[in-house]
Formats: C-alpha cells, sequence, structure tokens
C-alpha cells in the first residue's frame, strides 16, 4: 500500500516538473503512465474479484451489492462504469474463463474489451462445433490479442468472421435472417421547433446499402467562395439521406437510381457458387450427389469502401446484389485475383427495366402486388450461375421476396396462359433452384429450358 501511494504522489507531482523534461522524456512519460493505467485497472479487478470471493459486499454495513461497494471505494467508478468492473471480476472468477482473467489482470486487456469479449463469447459459443473441445479456449485467446491490441470494433468483428468461416453450416446466414426482424424505423418525434428526432434500426445488409447510398453526398462540399464546409458530419450525412429520398420522390414511377457509389464487396468464387449446398441442406430440400462432401463453412463478402469497410455479408446478399443494387461485387479465385466484376453493363439497363415493368406490372411472387416501381430486376438464373442480363432471364421482385427467393433457392421460370401471354411462375419448393439448375446442366447442350413436369403444379403453394 505504501509503494501504491508513492506511485500515486509521483504521478500527482509530474505536472508540475515537465518544464524540465525533453521531448523524449515526454514520450517515456506517457508511455509509462500507459503502462501503469493499464496495470492499475487490471488490479481494480483482482481486487473486486477477491472481495466477491471473501463476501466483503455483504459484511458491510448496510450490506452492499458488489456494485455498491465498489462505488463506495473508488471515487471514478462512483460515477459510471461500476457495473462494467464487477461483471468482468465476476467472470474472472469462473474457472473456465482463465485465459480472460489472466489477460485482464496482467493489464493486458482493459475492462471495456473484456466485457465486449465476453459478450460475444456468449454469442459465439451456441454456434460452435461440438466435435471441437479446444474451439472455446482458441477463440479466447484471439479476443484477447485483438482486445490487446485493437479496438473494441474489431473484437466484435471477430465473431462474425469465425461463425462465417468456422461455425456450423449457415449460422452466419441465420444470424443475418434473426436480425431482418429487429429493423425498425420510428415514426419522427419534436425535440425542438421544426427539429424531428426519428430511430432507425437496419441489418447489416440495410446498413451497407444506406452508407453505399448517403456516402457521396455526405461529404464536406466547399462553399460557392471556396469557403470550407463548416456542417458537423451529422447535418452532412442527414441532409445526404433526405436529398436520396428527394430524387426518388421526384422520380415518381419512372425508374431512378442514384449515382453508383463506389463501394465494393469482396468475395470467393467457391462461396458464392457452392454457399447454395448450405442453404438447401439446412431446409431439408434434396441435394445432388456431389454435394454430400461441400465444406461445412458459410463463407461470406467483406465491404471495402466507406464506413462498412471491412463488415461482413452473406453469400446468399451477394448473390442478390449481382442482380442489381448500389454495391460492386468483386469476385476472386482460391489466390485473391479478380476472376470477374460486377460493373453496372452487368446489371438490367433502365430500358430494360422500363420493359419489365410493363410486362410483370408488379412482384411477380405468388399473391404479391408490390407496384413495380418498388421491385428489384431478379435473374432467373443467377449472374453467379452464368445468367445473362436480358428480359428473357428477368423477373420484378419486391425487396422482401428477392430476400425469400434467395434464401429459399427457390426456382421462377416463363410459363404461356391460354391467352398467349408469358408471365413468370415460382416453383415455391426450398431448393427448386438448385433442382433445376442441376437438371440444366446435366441436359445436352440443344435440350430445352427447364419445364415443370407433370403433377409439379400440385407440389407448388400459395405463402
Amino acid at each position: 500500500m505504501r509503494r501504491l501511494e508513492a506511485a500515486r504522489e509521483a504521478a500527482a507531482a509530474l505536472p508540475t516538473v515537465l518544464w524540465q523534461a525533453s521531448g523524449a522524456d515526454l514520450a517515456a512519460g506517457m508511455e509509462a503512465l500507459g503502462e501503469l493505467a493499464a496495470v492499475c485497472e487490471g488490479a481494480e479487478v483482482a481486487i473486486t474479484r477477491d472481495a466477491i470471493d471473501r463476501g466483503e459486499p455483504g459484511c458491510a454495513s448496510p450490506p452492499q451489492s458488489s456494485r455498491e461497494w465498489v462505488m463506495s471505494h473508488h471515487r471514478r467508478y462512483a460515477v459510471a462504469g461500476a457495473s462494467r468492473l464487477v461483471a468482468v471480476a465476476d467472470a474472472c472468477r469462473d474457472p473456465r474463463h482463465a485465459i480472460l482473467a489472466d489477460a485482464v489482470i496482467s493489464g493486458r486487456v482493459g475492462v471495456v474489451a473484456a466485457q465486449v469479449a465476453l459478450t460475444e463469447m456468449r454469442l459465439l459459443r451456441p454456434h460452435l462445433n461440438p466435435d471441437n473441445p479446444d474451439a472455446v479456449d482458441t477463440i479466447w485467446r484471439a479476443l484477447m490479442t485483438l482486445g490487446e491490441c485493437h479496438d473494441t470494433r474489431t473484437v466484435r468483428q471477430l465473431r462474425e468472421r469465425l461463425l462465417a468461416a468456422h461455425g456450423r453450416d449457415d449460422a452466419f446466414d441465420d444470424s443475418e435472417d434473426k436480425a431482418r426482424p429487429g429493423a425498425a424505423l420510428t415514426p419522427g418525434r419534436q425535440i425542438a421547433p421544426g427539429t424531428y428526432e426519428y430511430l432507425l434500426r437496419v441489418t447489416r445488409e440495410g446498413r451497407a446499402l444506406l452508407e453505399a447510398a448517403i456516402g457521396p453526398g455526405s461529404a464536406p462540399a466547399p462553399g460557392p467562395d471556396g469557403e470550407p464546409d463548416e456542417r458537423p458530419a451529422a447535418q452532412r450525412r442527414a441532409e445526404a439521406l433526405v436529398a436520396v429520398v428527394s430524387r426518388a420522390l421526384k422520380a415518381g414511377d419512372s425508374t431512378w437510381s442514384s449515382t453508383k457509389a463506389q463501394v465494393f464487396v469482396t468475395i470467393a468464387l467457391s462461396d458464392l457458387q457452392t454457399h447454395q449446398t448450405h442453404r438447401t441442406q439446412h431446409s431439408g430440400a434434396t441435394e445432388p450427389a456431389d454435394a454430400a462432401g461441400a465444406c461445412g463453412t458459410a463463407g461470406a463478402g467483406t465491404l471495402l469502401g466507406a464506413l462498412t469497410s471491412g463488415d461482413l455479408v452473406t453469400p446468399d446478399t451477394v448473390r442478390r446484389w449481382t442482380c442489381d443494387a448500389t454495391i460492386i461485387p468483386t469476385v476472386l479465385n482460391p489466390v485473391g485475383d479478380v476472376v470477374d466484376l460486377g460493373r453496372a453493363t452487368r446489371l438490367f439497363t433502365p430500358a430494360q427495366i422500363k420493359r419489365l415493368w410493363l410486362r410483370d406490372r408488379h412482384c411477380t411472387y405468388p399473391g404479391c402486388d408490390a407496384p413495380a416501381a418498388w421491385t428489384d430486376a431478379h435473374h432467373l438464373t443467377h449472374w453467379a450461375d452464368g445468367g445473362a442480363s436480358d428480359l428473357s432471364n428477368a423477373a420484378l421482385l419486391c425487396q422482401r421476396h428477392h430476400t425469400i427467393v434467395h434464401s429459399r433457392r427457390l426456382h421462377g421460370h416463363f410459363t404461356t396462359d391460354t391467352d398467349g401471354r408469358q408471365h413468370v411462375t415460382w416453383d415455391l419448393t426450398r431448393g427448386s433452384y438448385d433442382d433445376a439448375l442441376a437438371t440444366r446442366q446435366q441436359a445436352p447442350p440443344n435440350a430445352h429450358h427447364h419445364r415443370p413436369a407433370a403433377g409439379e403444379h400440385e407440389r407448388r403453394h400459395r405463402p
């Protein structure tokens, strides 16, 4: 305790003698204080852990909770952070968290990073492969390494990367599916005269699209006389979002799209092509014979550019973006070279979109009458599987059913009604797209496109 008091006195006296220090001394002093602060935080966790083990909070007069005990004895934690310190100290009491306890109490990992690591492990643990008993310790070491050298955002990203690379089949895709119901936009609430506040929650896909749309318009713009843009970043982003919405409204029922933002998503060709195995296998659909030995990992695409750089997206999302999106898919071979770049020429043109509007009139999914202006142009044979951006390979789908068609791997094809008019018909059997694709790939070169066999209509159902 005397040595701790001496360290406190030395740190308190330091500002009064800085005039004697050289530049090198200032740098050395900052490094020493950084190490001291880290070790002190680890010691705080150790003291809190021992106090809980000994029952000190309950022995106080009057009895206290662990959080109240910390607040009453630590000036900084009396204001904020006591609950976080107690949560980490309590976790360090668990023998399963020995790697965490060693990293925190030694001062290598701070309390904030430790709490984030605890949350990430709790979310990740149910998806780990039970046949690999060493996986948990390996992940703990990785989380501690990231917590020591990087910020908490990087620690959070590790879970998604592990799910994509080593999780159970479709674990990463399931996380995206479960996130969709959480998307929300509250009605505007007036917080000041003429100012309204909205609360917006979106999935990782929605965030990527939102950032791609407003990114170019939210950059600082010099004034007419070259004066700097004094608007805060939050104001520029809000005004860019309103501008995007305004342009869409002015377009009315005409084809409209914003300027393509230079945001790319990279994905391995194998992930893009073989991901169908996991989605259909997970849903119980019949697989081709050669699919049984496919890799048991989902894979993922990685966003480049804008604020979402480094974020992951599922292969299903990338496949859907190859139909039409403001984000450009970049497909890589096993050594990382670009195999194909989804430039705008691979998307449906405005002229094609207008003809699709006239042909399909609305979303082609059974039972949906969402107007054409609310739809995307979908490749019936996916672009990743060699499908062309032609009207004979296109169908209108609203955003919700576009997601369903890709995630459930549904097959759409043209049929002719009694009036001789062609329209798109959907087989709503999970995995029907893969069955049709396998049939088409096995057919002779001059064979006709897949058409529903007798009795296939009975397998279809309404949503």
